[in-house]
C-alpha cells in the first residue's frame, strides 16, 4: 500500500518547460508523491518533473503527509493541501507549485 509523500525540492526549470519562470536561478517545489518509500517517491518525482523539463538540484525535505509535520509559513503558496487531495484522488504524482528564489527573496 502506498503512502504520501511530502517532497521539497530545489530545482532548475529549463526555458522549455510549461512553468512560470521569472527569470531566477532556482525554484523551490514542494509535491505529493504516492510511493511505498521515500526513496521510491523521490524517484518517481525526479521522473516526473523531468518529463517537465525541471532538474531537481536538491530534495530539501521528504515527510510522510500522514504526519502532517510539513506544515510551514508557506503552506498557502505551494498549496499542500489541495496537491494532496488530487494525488489521493487520481494515485498520481502531483509536481505541485514552484516558487522562484527572487520571489522567495522578497517575502
Amino acid at each position: 500500500m502506498s503512502k504520501f509523500w511530502v517532497i521539497d525540492t530545489k530545482a532548475k526549470i529549463a526555458p522549455e518547460s510549461s512553468y512560470e519562470q521569472d527569470g531566477s536561478e532556482w525554484y523551490y517545489g514542494r509535491s505529493i508523491v504516492p510511493a511505498r518509500s521515500a526513496e521510491e517517491a523521490i524517484d518517481l518525482l525526479k521522473m516526473a518533473l523531468r518529463d517537465k523539463h525541471v532538474e531537481v538540484n536538491a530534495v530539501l525535505a521528504v515527510v510522510e503527509y500522514a504526519h502532517q509535520s510539513w506544515n510551514s509559513d508557506n503552506d498557502e503558496l505551494y498549496e499542500t493541501v489541495e496537491n494532496y487531495e488530487k494525488s489521493k484522488a487520481s494515485n498520481e504524482v502531483v509536481t505541485g507549485v514552484f516558487a522562484s528564489g527572487m520571489y522567495l527573496e522578497s517575502e
